[in-house]
């Protein structure tokens, strides 16, 4: 037998387990590299450098706990995962690995073994419940996920009985978050002003699954994207289109399965909008404002989308870049579960997002994800910092003539 070959003991592990014996423990993930490289290169696991420093929190460590669980040397326990859920699933660690490694995806499967086994966080308990029960994992009535359109002065088509092939998936956090409404109210806003068809779920949209998949829930994730299945299947679209890092990330990613015989092509808002405007000519005016840009995780690191975003936001505003950027980019602090799981730690991490924003002169700091939005504003208010918290698409929708 093979030191990975499959054990029932381990079954999320052994889809992937195989990968990590390409670590060869170097300790490039745990060094930061000159931030002046082509690329440049975020060596330092974001987590690890508001934490302890120990072996575990970074890369290197969480690999040789994988391969000694696998030997048989060590065993799940809640000790374990105090430290596997700190890392926010940045992936920044694969960025500085040397070989083609989805670290991101070992830990998450570490995650699930550890919640099966009875050892997952506490604190993640309500929040995935609540997705098979609500629909939503801020345990909130499924419903007020239909409030923001009655904001809106046009219809908008619902997708449970009227056909468009392009769907907008608006994602739980805009919709049930009333600070951060405005992501989905300007969205449809911009659709409106450029005559594209489109429909939303609103109270029946369910969640995407993406926080249940982070944090090792595999049993409510399964649900939820298999409730979506049926929800998209019915809708007959041919489009989906989401605000949010987080909801594109495991639509085009985690999904893929799921839908595979539905042919639906899976887009950001910022993709699908830079190509509309670009061959359509659309003029926009520019804001004269002085901004920069922090990339998601999701929409980065996971998924290399880099350009369209600033290509936006180059026709509508003066941007100056933060220090690390891009492949290089910290981390907001929010992802895997760890402002959840880990409030104060969260925080910190997006502090010193803010503070590294705060150094480029810009008035606002923008983004296209919800969630980077919400932890981040968090730091601003605990800081009294004087930037401002915007996305993309409340700029581009002040842009539209």
């Amino acid at each position: 037998m093979t030191e990975f070959e499959p054990k029932e003991k381990y079954k999320h592990l052994a889809k992937i387990g195989p990968n990590v014996l390409q670590c060869i423990a170097c300790g490039d993930c745990r060094e930061t590299t000159d931030f002046t490289a082509s690329p440049p290169k975020w060596g330092v696991c974001v987590a690890r450098d508001h934490t302890s420093g120990f072996e575990p929190f970074f890369s290197r460590g969480k690999m040789q706990i994988i391969r000694s669980l696998w030997q048989g040397k060590l065993e799940l326990s809640k000790d374990m995962a105090e430290v596997i859920f700190q890392c926010p699933t940045c992936n920044a660690c694969a960025e500085a690995c040397a070989y083609d490694m989805d670290n991101a995806s070992l830990y998450e499967a570490l995650r699930a073994e550890l919640v099966d086994a009875g050892c997952g966080l506490e604190a993640h308990v309500p929040m995935n419940k609540a997705m098979i029960e609500l629909f939503n994992p801020y345990v909130r009535n499924n419903v007020l996920k239909k409030q923001w359109i009655e904001k809106l002065d046009f219809k908008i088509k619902d997708a449970s009985t009227e056909k468009a092939d392009i769907l907008y998936f608006v994602g739980c956090t805009s919709a049930l978050t009333p600070d951060i409404e405005a992501v989905a109210i300007n969205t449809a806003q911009i659709f409106n002003k450029l005559g594209i068809d489109f429909s939303v779920f609103g109270e029946h949209e369910v969640c995407c699954g993406s926080v249940a998949m982070r944090t090792g829930d595999r049993n409510a994730f399964n649900f939820v994207a298999t409730k979506n299945y049926e929800l998209f299947k019915k809708s007959g679209a041919k489009i989906i289109i989401t605000s949010c890092a987080g909801c594109y990330r495991t639509l085009k990613i985690d999904y893929a399965d799921y839908i595979k015989d539905l042919g639906i092509e899976i887009l950001h808002t910022v993709e699908f909008l830079n190509k509309f405007i670009q061959e359509n000519n659309i003029p926009l005016k520019n804001l004269g404002i002085n901004t920069t840009y922090h990339d998601p995780c999701h929409t980065g690191r996971h998924m290399g989308l880099y350009e369209e975003p600033r290509e936006l936001l180059k026709k509508i505003a003066n941007l100056s870049e933060m220090k690390t950027i891009k492949q290089s980019a910290k981390c907001c602090g929010a992802g895997g579960g760890v402002k959840k799981g880990f409030p104060e730690l969260a925080l910190k991490i997006a502090k010193s997002r803010i503070q590294e924003a705060e150094e480029t002169g810009a008035e606002y700091i923008v983004s296209i994800c919800p969630f980077c939005y919400r932890n981040l504003f968090d730091a601003i208010e605990a800081m009294g910092s004087n930037i401002k918290m915007v996305d993309l698409m409340e700029l581009v929708n002040k842009a539209l003539i």
